[in-house]
């Protein structure tokens, strides 16, 4: 049997509903009706415009689905209100998770809310430099049906995995790792307890020769039934210990490209996952310090007129932001917080005590969740002081300029007119970017490509 005539038995002569026609929809149907001529194919999208031959389509609102159907495939990102799921929870299911019953022993996955796509890419990267045969697909961009065909017997599939990813998962991979849970993507759930239990899928669908990865100083009293593989990261001088069960793992900090305290946990999961995978620890340890991280991801692209800027992105939540300030060590001279307020409710004192503590010279707030960053810093004992075109607050002696801007276009001038020289630039939101881009990778190339242009030839450090 070949690996596409596993997946007969979900298709093959059966009723199917696609929800969500974005790429991992296309991707379902694109996989059925090349594989499975004889499965009837109903796709629903509130925006569907392209379908096949034999395809029916269905538009409006979800809940006003009647019909009758062997198997849902739910896309990432559709929302599905309690009466459809009672009504059709024994057929709920998505690419992901009918992928995991089939390779669930040939997978390793990675979740979080934050270091998921650097993890598997520095996972995936260790096991090409160990001679393993290994595959990077999930919410990384690659829909898992696009790699059924390249899957062999000796492959390792590495997979980043969403919330909306785990949520109806029946199997969970054979090695998994947990990297956090903070509140995220509360437009989505009902609440964060929905939310985290979506994420924890992937501790509670394993087996009990499975393992589960993670940081002991996220989750104490982690419900598992696996094999656990709690691990420990000792800052030891220039060493840096990464400490489990098996073994203690030993690094650099000089060799290490990645920057942030944040990045070892991750860089410990990627290490301890490939050790269970087979990889030489040596060989292992000489990809991390290659490894220069992802767009987007506390990305240096350049110092411009005496200035280095860092695109961050792909921050959303104040605690990645926390993490990419601490990662500066008081080098920062202007930092860009602020975008789309999804209407959850979110406490952003985690981020104004890190900024007390930060000594950063400048503040630029954009619309929307600026004005409440800002607000939230008044209320925790900043002082106020009015100034021409800007605002200044004052704690503990420092003194932070702060300014509010509608767009990037008018914030890059200032930014370069206001931060000293040898200081850092950071946008590091801890906002999604919805009000203004249409994602965060949007936003993280139109800032670069502002500062670029503004700032002329870059000197590459």
């Amino acid at each position: 049997m070949n690996q596409i005539e596993k997946f007969s038995k979900y298709f093959s002569k059966k009723s199917v509903l696609i929800l969500g026609f974005g790429t991992e929809g296309q991707s379902s149907l694109d996989f059925i009706s090349n594989n499975f001529p004889d499965t009837r194919i109903t796709v629903y999208d509130k925006n569907l415009t392209r379908i096949g031959k034999n395809v029916r389509f269905i538009t409006g609102s979800i809940n006003d689905i009647k019909d009758k159907f062997d198997l849902i495939l739910k896309s990432p990102g559709i929302p599905l209100s309690d009466d459809f799921i009672s009504k059709y929870k024994n057929i709920i299911s998505s690419q992901t998770d009918l992928f995991l019953r089939e390779f669930h022993i040939q997978t390793i996955g990675i979740t979080g809310t934050k270091g998921k796509s650097t993890t598997a890419s520095l996972l995936h990267s260790i096991l090409i430099s160990c001679g393993k045969r290994s595959l990077l697909a999930g919410n990384i961009g690659v829909p898992v049906f696009d790699i059924i065909d390249s899957i062999d017997e000796g492959s390792i599939i590495v997979l980043e995995l969403s919330s909306h990813q785990l949520q109806f998962i029946k199997q969970a991979p054979h090695i998994s790792a947990i990297l956090n849970v903070y509140p995220e993507h509360l437009d989505f759930y009902k609440n964060f307890i929905e939310y985290r239990s979506a994420k924890m899928n992937i501790v509670k669908m394993q087996n009990e020769d499975d393992h589960i990865i993670f940081p002991i100083k996220e989750f104490t009293g982690l419900e598992r039934r696996s094999v656990s593989e709690p691990f420990e990261i000792i800052i030891d001088g220039d060493d840096i210990l990464v400490y489990y069960s098996r073994k203690t793992i030993v690094l650099n900090q000089k060799c290490i490209e990645l920057k942030g305290n944040h990045n070892l946990y991750n860089i410990g999961t990627a290490l301890i996952a490939a050790d269970l995978a087979g990889c030489d620890t040596n060989d292992a340890v000489k990809t991390v310090g290659e490894f220069k991280g992802l767009e987007h991801r506390l990305e240096y692209f350049g110092n411009y007129k005496g200035i280095e800027f860092y695109n961050d992105s792909i921050s959303t939540i104040p605690q990645a932001s926390v993490a990419a300030i601490k990662a500066f060590d008081n080098r920062i001279g202007s930092l860009i917080l602020g975008g789309h307020f999804r209407g959850e409710e979110i406490s952003w004192r985690i981020l104004t005590d890190e900024i007390k503590k930060s000594f950063v010279v400048n503040i630029f707030f954009l619309p929307d969740t600026g004005y409440m960053i800002y607000n939230d810093m008044l209320s925790a004992g900043f002082k106020e002081t009015e100034r021409d075109g800007y605002k200044e607050i004052l704690w503990n002696g420092n003194t932070i300029r702060c300014f509010f801007c509608k767009d990037f276009g008018t914030m890059v001038p200032q930014i370069f007119r206001f931060t000293p020289a040898g200081k850092i630039c950071l946008l590091s939101p801890a906002s999604s970017s919805y009000n203004m881009f249409k994602n965060f990778e949007e936003r993280g190339m139109i800032f670069k490509e502002l500062v670029t242009n503004f700032g002329g030839n870059s000197d590459k450090i």
